[in-house]
């Protein structure tokens, strides 16, 4: 028996990713042994909340979604962390020049055993950052509660990134 995909949300997911404009920088990594800046910024103002899951919404309504509350509240935040760095936040900064998922485009974290203190101590700004700022602000951003050690719920770092 042959299945067949239906072809509407492969266009909305390619015209969303089209939606998000021209090419834009890719993001640097420091050289070995380089140390990061803090951010030195708070976070401005907390994201709008999702009017519904990010899991129960729509491919329409998550495009809409992405341009009128993901990337303008996110790219406050991450401008005001580090204007010369994000000065030109946009679609390109989480999903990468292909404009694909996150979790292809952003570095792979891994968290587990000695993994978290290893990144804490190599890029404690980072860490500190997004723990901070970027985490919790698009778990509402998302309608998502933020990520519980505990129970293992939530939105949380393998929101965006590919987490071992």
């Amino acid at each position: 028996m042959r299945v067949r995909t239906p072809l509407l949300p492969h266009v909305i997911v390619a015209l969303a990713l089209a939606a998000c404009g021209g090419a834009e920088p890719a993001a640097t990594t420091p050289a070995p042994g380089a140390t990061e800046a803090a951010p030195t910024a708070a976070a401005p103002t907390a994201a709008a909340p999702a009017t519904a899951a990010w899991s129960a919404m729509t491919d329409t309504q998550k495009l809409e979604h992405m341009k009128t509350v993901i990337k303008p509240t996110m790219g406050k935040i991450f401008v005001a962390a580090d204007a010369k760095k994000y000065g030109d936040f946009g679609c390109g900064t989480c999903h990468g020049e292909k404009k694909e998922d996150p979790h292809k485009a952003l570095p792979k974290l891994t968290l587990s055993g000695d993994g978290f203190k290893k990144l804490a101590t190599e890029k404690p700004a980072v860490v500190k950052f997004m723990a901070e700022q970027v985490t919790p602000a698009m778990a509402v951003a998302m309608g998502e509660k933020p990520f519980d050690p505990v129970t293992k719920k939530g939105f949380g770092c393998g929101g965006c990134h590919t987490v071992q």
